[in-house]
């Protein structure tokens, strides 16, 4: 029994909707890969507010620059790019509350940056499990 038109069409772009997925996985784990890879500043000195202020700020940047590439990727698989979006999500996030603890910090406002750096710390913690959610996806 010989397959038909429609049921090869169906076949081949099932097919190519996973070479797409793949391509997409590839790339978005290479920008986030070199986005972890780059040397991050050093953190300051436990006593210094004002350095502790700029490198929130520096690391802040650092996030808003991985939230502009992933948005700059064009993530058109289904199943990938919800969870790219959440991705995005979390950077975006992560630096504006770091930035929220950078400016408490220069009003001398201790307990709003701790809660700001708490709250960074929530966020930090959602991303090991979208990553290991993406990686099943992609593998």
């Amino acid at each position: 029994m010989r397959p038909s038109a429609a049921a090869l069409i169906f076949l081949l772009a099932a097919g190519c909707g996973k070479f797409q997925q793949a391509r997409e996985c590839e790339s978005f784990m290479h920008t986030v890969n070199a986005w972890m890879s780059a040397t991050p500043p050093k953190p300051a000195a436990a006593g210094s507010a004002e350095l502790i202020a700029k490198d929130a700020r520096s690391t802040a940047l650092r996030y808003d620059k991985l939230a502009s590439e992933l948005t700059a990727l064009s993530i058109g698989a289904e199943e990938l790019r919800p969870r790219v979006d959440r991705y995005r999500g979390i950077a975006t996030k992560a630096a504006e509350t770091l930035r929220a603890a950078a400016d408490a910090l220069d009003k001398n406002d201790a307990e709003t940056a701790r809660k700001k750096r708490v709250e960074f710390d929530d966020i930090a913690r959602g991303e090991a499990p979208l990553v290991e959610e993406i990686n099943r996806l992609c593998r």
